[in-house]
């Protein structure tokens, strides 16, 4: 039985794609769409999961005037919006969460998607919707850099140095530890090799209820 116990001083801050939200087969047969529209080899895609859109964008159309950015990345979300079929959640998001409500330890999601893509992802796989979130549209400046998850802990009242970010990519990682904050990395996308920055590893999203007890 999960204890109730009230927590103020901390606050957990989550990604959304391959952290609360499996949303893999959709990503995948979207940019596969956007390759074929926009000309580039789908191959190019590796080693961009958790890179904004936009970002994405520039590294895979390098030529491409502000313009041509900016109608691709509208392309992409319209191909992404629409693309819900296969989206579920984690093992465990859904009763972490509740957990997590349970003890009254804020949490919110800090996600490279924007506000729509977020809403009907967590809307499909049955994740609650926070208070407060924070899009890309919410920043200028996307994973890897801080400025997310530094707005994510500011939303919450809560100093960085006393949230968890919960990530399962590179640049998620690295934002969450620019921001000073303790790092759990999810490993559903890499191994604990291919995030040596992370503070801790979770095979299970239930597991971070025993690293929170602990660190009391």
């Amino acid at each position: 039985m999960v204890k109730n116990i009230m927590r103020t001083d901390l606050a957990v801050l989550f990604d959304l794609d391959s952290t609360l939200v499996d949303s893999s087969a959709a990503v995948r047969n979207s940019w596969i769409q956007l390759a074929g529209e926009a000309g580039f080899a789908p191959q190019a895609l590796v080693g961009l999961h958790g890179v904004p859109a936009e970002g994405c964008i520039r590294i895979l159309l390098p030529h491409a005037d502000e313009t041509e950015v900016q109608h691709w990345t509208a392309r992409i979300e319209d191909i992404e919006v629409g693309a819900i079929d296969g989206v579920v959640a984690i093992p465990g998001a859904i009763e972490l969460l509740a957990a997590l409500d349970e003890r009254e330890i804020p949490w919110t999601i800090v996600t490279s998607c924007t506000a729509p893509l977020a809403k009907i992802r967590t809307k499909i796989a049955g994740i609650a919707q926070p208070t407060t979130t924070v899009t890309f549209s919410d920043v200028t400046h996307g994973k890897p850099h801080a400025e997310p998850f530094l707005l994510g802990a500011s939303r919450l009242g809560v100093d960085p140095s006393n949230c968890w970010v919960i990530e399962d990519a590179h640049s998620g990682v690295t934002a969450g530890k620019s921001a000073g904050a303790t790092v759990a990395a999810v490993l559903t996308t890499h191994s604990r090799e291919e995030l040596p920055h992370a503070d801790h590893y979770l095979e299970s999203l239930l597991d971070l209820l025993t690293l929170i007890d602990q660190e009391r």
